[in-house]
């Protein structure tokens, strides 16, 4: 069985209704046919990133970038201090 492609818009009124409590998650998913580890993560998205936040498979989009961004550079920085400990080491015959 083919899985259904959920618009942001879709997930958003899901989620909101689920958090209004107008009806049980776990009804709201079965009326719907989504498990209820999907609706939480959708809602986890949701609150972290906000309505933008649905777009794109539930990455967040810009903070996502910032800390791939981030993780890179202080990737970079551990291989430069590996090197350095490595050198340092050497020179002193440990």
């Amino acid at each position: 069985m083919a899985r259904k492609k959920w618009s942001a818009e879709e997930k958003q009124k899901m989620v909101l209704a689920g958090m209004r409590n107008e009806t049980s998650v776990a009804e709201l998913c079965r009326q719907h046919g989504v498990s209820d580890v999907m609706y939480y993560k959708w809602r986890r998205v949701f609150l972290e990133g906000g309505p933008g936040g649905l777009k794109g498979n539930g990455k967040t989009g810009d903070h996502g970038s910032a800390l791939k961004k981030e993780n890179e550079e202080l990737k970079a920085l551990i291989g430069e201090l590996t090197v350095e400990n490595r050198f340092l080491k050497k020179i002193h015959g440990s």
